[in-house]
């Protein structure tokens, strides 16, 4: 009987395991089918990883010290304590609103330094982790600040420099464009603006003074990508731009106008990054053990009128039964003996723990008025233990007599 139900308990536990390996699988199945469908992020993003993503930028400032935040969910807001911003291709499918070109206008004055770079469009190739997505831009921040674009032929694909924003430009053109651009755009200034870059006689980078801070436009963005990283001009183009700042300073990133304004949920987190897809994971098989092992939460719960209420004299008739039925005569006439020593030495402070004809002695000594004689014989019965149940009763009456 034991060997079979140790049998069927590990033929339970045995699919109880097949079960979770089977909710695993699928479970890693659908989460690499998520994360396989879902876009690896807009172009220019700061959380795309393709050769249009931006992500080695923000990588590269946090490896040489700066403090990088990603501005991302409702409402548009601006860190006060940001001291350069990063608005890449800014998507005409979340253009900026009047109070939001306020905001980014009030910072700029405020003494930040706005780093704003686009393209007519810029197209996100097709990779493993999703289909091409392209981005129109979004001109109204450059129209802000009295910049406007305008589209010129050209095949030339570097820039030269004309007065760099900080620290001596790099010995070669730095690269602007992709082979794969058709056409460009070149700037349109305001008088105050100063020129930055050219090509082909057409300005593609220049700044203004705005305030007490400083705007920087850019037309275009291959320089800030993570496959325009790559060249060594690039880089130093980039390293001008971030030497104007103080080192450790906040810099930030707009994802706001990619498109990231969802507000951060624990749901969103759980089907989304991947720790929360390993929590929904483990929480299903959790559930799916206790359903299979047949476990409960909590107590059974038993209804009123099939609850009993048992009297205390059940629960001693019940020990004693126990007892009686366990043969402990003797164990319990030592439980008698310390009990009677206890009750005797408390009156005279004495020791109950010595020995028997010791404790009698020092009782005599204190002038205990007792039957000396009988308290030793019936010490020394309740330590020799009883040979009958009749003997047990009879001593057991003589400890409560005396």
């Amino acid at each position: 009987m034991k060997s079979t139900s140790t049998a069927s308990a590990w033929r339970s536990n045995f699919m109880a395991l097949i079960a979770s390996l089977a909710v695993l699988l699928a479970g890693a199945v659908i989460s690499a089918g998520l994360q396989l469908g879902m876009p690896d992020g807009p172009p220019l993003s700061a959380r795309a990883y393709g050769v249009t993503g931006s992500v080695a930028l923000a990588r590269w400032h946090e490896a040489l010290g700066f403090r990088v935040r990603l501005i991302e969910g409702r409402p548009f807001q601006l860190p006060a304590e940001a001291r350069l911003l990063y608005v890449l291709q800014p998507n005409t499918r979340y253009e900026f609103t009047d109070d939001e070109l306020e905001v980014l206008h009030e910072w700029v004055e405020a003494g930040g330094i706005l780093v704003l770079a686009g393209e007519a469009t810029v197209s996100y190739p097709v990779t493993r982790r999703g289909p091409t997505q392209y981005a129109a831009l979004d001109e109204s921040p450059i129209e802000l600040f009295g910049f406007e674009m305008d589209i010129f032929n050209t095949s030339l694909l570097t820039a030269t420099w004309t007065q760099p924003p900080a620290a001596p430009s790099p010995a070669q053109p730095f690269r602007w464009r992709r082979e794969t651009d058709e056409y460009a755009l070149a700037l349109d200034l305001p008088d105050d603006a100063i020129i930055h870059a050219l090509v082909d006689g057409e300005v593609i980078a220049a700044s203004r003074q705005v305030g007490r801070g400083r705007v920087f436009v850019f037309a275009g963005t291959y320089p800030f990508t993570n496959d325009g990283l790559r060249n060594e001009a690039n880089a130093q183009f980039i390293l001008n731009l971030t030497a104007l700042v103080p080192p450790n300073s906040l810099i930030a990133f707009d994802e706001f106008h990619h498109g990231a304004r969802q507000t951060p949920s624990l749901l969103g987190w759980m089907f989304s990054a991947p720790a929360g897809l390993a929590t929904a994971l483990a929480l299903a098989l959790i559930g799916a053990y206790i359903a299979w092992t047949g476990r409960r939460f909590g107590r059974a719960f038993v209804p009123r009128e099939l609850r009993i209420h048992r009297e205390p004299s059940e629960y001693v008739l019940a020990l004693a039964n126990l007892s009686r039925a366990a043969g402990q005569r003797n164990a319990a006439l030592l439980r008698y003996h310390a009990w009677l020593k206890r009750k005797l030495a408390r009156p005279y402070r004495l020791d109950p723990s010595m020995p028997d004809h010791h404790f009698v002695a020092a009782l005599q000594r204190v002038g205990a008025p007792l039957d000396y004689e009988r308290l030793a014989r019936l010490l020394s019965d309740l330590q020799r233990g009883a040979s009958s149940a009749a003997q047990f009763v009879r001593l057991a009456r003589e400890v409560a007599e005396f």
